[in-house]
């Protein structure tokens, strides 16, 4: 018996990573198409969730053939984090009653699904082998992600978009002369996010390296990489690659590299006309909000019939200062410490931990924030014991971590399907770096 069960479990561990390795190269490459609508919401199922489906019921059955686990040290807060989540939308539902009941538990689901992939990546990178083989394969998508992009700039490939009610039905649409692009992902701040990811691999790699001549290649990739990063048009993006490298670098002690990756960005800023005007409308927006602080108040003798100077305006600031954030604010004080529930705040906060406190409350906002403390500290604790591929792996990992972190004031980086199911496979594997 004991004979047959070891080619099985050879058999199973082969196959469960080669689906995850599936799942490494489906998510970045397919846009984002629904297969169809759950009925009376808006909710739409994809591939990715069957394929992810799929990678559970394989690891099921090879749990079942290997009858042994070893969980994670973060999982005691993933496990508070489920549980104040669930609490929440059971309030939701019951007490709150402001939310569709099915509508809240699709999105618990969804939250879930994308977190679990953190352990399914967990478990099978226990290999130093399997380690490298899931860093190298990441890289690898992101070859095809840039083509495409090149297809949409030049050749008319078509959008899949998610950016509104009427796009996320699967419509193709085409890449209009000065949109921001997408590629295969559903909005330009998806794609610029995910290019984050690949750049901050790219520069722990060449960190890595001693020779200047080795990293050649490297810095060329970057290159590439950065062209495609500029034409999604995300300036938060921007600011937190910028840190991104600013930490690898450090963790690294590369200075001197770090500031040729900075000149290389700040190069393409200079000669992206799209930048420059971006951030000199924020930069107006913001000087005109400071202007108005300062201003000395003015008496109803002196009003006359002039009309008053108009306030340059910044669309995606002026939404969220004005509309999305205050709309979370007002659920948190309807329900300070749950929230009023998954769904309850619309699609889009654009603040991830406004987001939180909105929908979950105070625990909810403060469990997650526990989930990240404890990552973050797991990460910086390992730096020291790590070497070779699993070096790479874990500063990496904290540049992507901060670049979340940072991004996630302006993004709801941690709800958007495909860079979120990315992050928690990143962050996986950052773990399973140091498993035994």
């Amino acid at each position: 018996m004991k004979k047959l069960a070891r080619p099985t479990s050879m058999l199973l561990n082969s196959f469960y990573k080669h689906l995850l390795a599936a799942v490494l190269i489906f998510i970045p490459l397919y846009p984002k198409f629904p297969l169809f609508t759950v009925p009376f919401t808006y909710v739409a199922i994809r591939a990715e969730d069957f394929l992810i489906a799929l990678v559970w019921c394989v690891f099921l059955l090879r749990l079942v053939v290997q009858k042994k686990i070893k969980f994670p040290p973060i999982s005691f807060q993933f496990g508070v984090f489920f549980f104040v989540s669930l609490i929440s939308s059971i309030s939701a539902i019951l007490i709150t009653k402001n939310v569709e009941p099915l509508l809240v538990l699709l999105h618990l689901a969804r939250r879930l699904e994308y977190m679990s992939v953190f352990f399914l990546i967990y478990w099978a990178g226990r290999e130093s082998g399997t380690r490298r083989y899931f860093l190298e394969l990441s890289l690898l998508p992101a070859i095809g992600v840039f083509l495409y992009g090149i297809a949409q700039i030049y050749f008319e490939a078509p959008v899949i978009s998610t950016m509104n009610a009427e796009s996320s039905k699967g419509i193709a649409m085409f890449l209009r002369p000065g949109v921001t692009l997408n590629s295969t992902f559903a909005g330009h701040y998806d794609l610029a996010v995910y290019l984050t990811m690949i750049l901050t691999f790219l520069i722990a790699i060449s960190a890595s390296i001693n020779s200047w001549f080795k990293r050649l290649p490297f810095l060329a990739l970057f290159v590439v990489f950065l062209w495609l990063f500029m034409q999604a048009g995300s300036r938060i993006s921007l600011v937190s690659l910028v840190l991104s490298v600013c930490v690898v670098c450090y963790l690294y002690r590369r200075y001197l590299l770090g500031f040729v990756f900075i000149c290389l960005i700040f190069a393409f800023i200079a000669t992206s006309p799209q930048y420059i005007s971006r951030f000199k409308s924020i930069f107006q927006f913001v000087s005109s909000r400071s202007s108005q602080l300062l201003i000395k108040p003015v008496h109803a003798s002196q009003i006359t019939n002039n009309p008053a100077p108009t306030t340059p305006q910044d669309i995606s600031t002026s939404i969220r200062l004005n509309v999305e954030w205050p709309r979370a604010i007002r659920a948190f004080y309807k329900n300070p410490f749950l929230g009023t529930g998954y769904s309850s705040i619309s699609l889009a906060t654009d603040n991830d931990y406004l987001r939180a406190l909105g929908e979950t409350g105070l625990l909810g906002l403060l469990s997650f924030l526990a989930l990240l403390l404890g990552i973050g500290k797991f990460l910086l604790y390992q730096i020291k014991k790590a070497t070779g591929i699993d070096k790479i792996i874990i500063i990496s990992a904290i540049g992507i971590f901060v670049s979340f972190l940072s991004t996630a004031t302006f993004i709801d980086v941690f709800e958007s399907s495909k860079i979120a199911i990315l992050f928690w496979a990143f962050m996986g594997l950052a773990f399973s770096a140091q498993s035994k």
